[in-house]
């Protein structure tokens, strides 16, 4: 399956119209490609850009059926409100949702009992129930901040399956109960949860698949990334697709084996590049990649194609666009950069 198609410059994608007959193959590919969304771009803090966006790192995959979030950065609130109207009832809005929450909250009422309360208010369709997986690169605050904002979460209608590996000793349970959920950090302490949650612990270098409606099994490889406290590289095949996400990771001398192995021959690829070379002078260390080095390892890799994201807080426009054009030119590798609401 080949998912190469022309896209112009940067953001002046433009959606095919079909015309004439349907054919049967290319519906058949569209079925089994893989969508995402780009929910939060920025690295580090959220800022206020309404071009870009200012949202920290959350996006999602979806393979099927199958709904992957990847990271929980504050880009979880648009996402959470989104899912949550599948399962309202007809009439019920997310505003709605939000009254209830409010006066529940200022009547100083039982916590606890949030998720009944919820289910006893009406405004869930208890015919529905919602399903998703949650994967983490790491657990730095940008990539975690929006976790306790995300409204499924609090609902017995929602099932969750968290996937992350170790970071300095915790896993990604241990992290959600002692820095997110948490008292004083926050007023829901985790066992008060009414969603239902697994959590998978993986390995650097584990490879693991994960069942699919259609299209077969989705086969997902880790590799370590080089990050402070652990950060984590993952490659998704399904259905012919190739999907890799690098995020938070820095090269050594413009080079690194594991992301070039995730990025072989990708159909797409999801990366940070926070950096030009005078930035990178400044904050060597940080984790992050340069514009110079992320070409480098597409010249190697050869994916079909790239979108960077994580974007400093810092970089304005003209940088962030400067960035991508320069993975382009040097690596030979159509690279666009990621913006919120942005879908691929």
């Amino acid at each position: 399956m080949n998912l190469t198609r022309k896209y112009l410059p940067f953001h002046e994608d433009i959606m095919a119209k079909p015309t004439g007959p349907v054919d049967v193959s290319q519906t058949l590919m569209n079925i089994l490609n893989t969508t995402g969304k780009f929910y939060g771009v920025r690295g580090s803090f959220g800022i206020n850009d309404p071009r870009i966006g200012g949202h920290t790192t959350c996006h999602t995959l979806k393979f099927g059926k199958r709904l992957i979030i990847f990271d929980t950065g504050s880009g979880m609130i648009d996402i959470g409100n989104e899912l949550m109207k599948q399962y309202l009832t007809p009439g019920t809005t997310i505003r709605d949702v939000d009254m209830f929450l409010n006066r529940y909250m200022t009547a100083k009422s039982r916590i606890e009992d949030l998720g009944n309360a919820m289910v006893d208010s009406g405004l869930l369709n208890l015919e529905e129930e919602l399903y998703v997986d949650i994967m983490y690169s790491h657990v730095h605050m940008d990539h975690l901040m929006g976790l306790a904002a995300f409204k499924p979460i609090f609902s017995p209608k929602t099932h969750i399956n968290f996937f992350g590996g170790m970071h300095d000793g915790m896993t990604i349970e241990e992290v959600s109960q002692r820095n997110v959920f948490v008292h004083p950090i926050f007023p829901v302490k985790h066992e008060w949860l009414a969603s239902k949650r697994t959590y998978t612990t993986f390995k650097p270098e584990d490879e693991f698949t994960l069942d699919c409606d259609i299209g077969g099994k989705i086969a997902v490889k880790i590799l370590p990334m080089n990050h402070p406290n652990q950060s984590y590289g993952y490659r998704f095949e399904w259905a012919g697709n190739v999907v890799a996400v690098t995020l938070d990771h820095e090269h050594d001398h413009e080079y690194d084996r594991n992301i070039v192995e995730l990025w072989d021959g990708a159909s797409i690829v999801v990366t940070e590049a926070q950096y030009d070379q005078e930035m990178y002078k400044t904050r060597k260390g940080f984790g992050h990649i340069t514009a110079r080095a992320a070409a480098r390892h597409a010249q190697t890799a050869q994916p079909k194609l790239i979108y960077t994201t994580h974007h400093d807080p810092d970089a304005d426009f003209a940088l962030v666009e400067a960035i991508a054009r320069t993975i382009q030119v040097r690596s030979g590798v159509e690279t666009r950069y990621a913006m919120q609401n942005m879908t691929f």
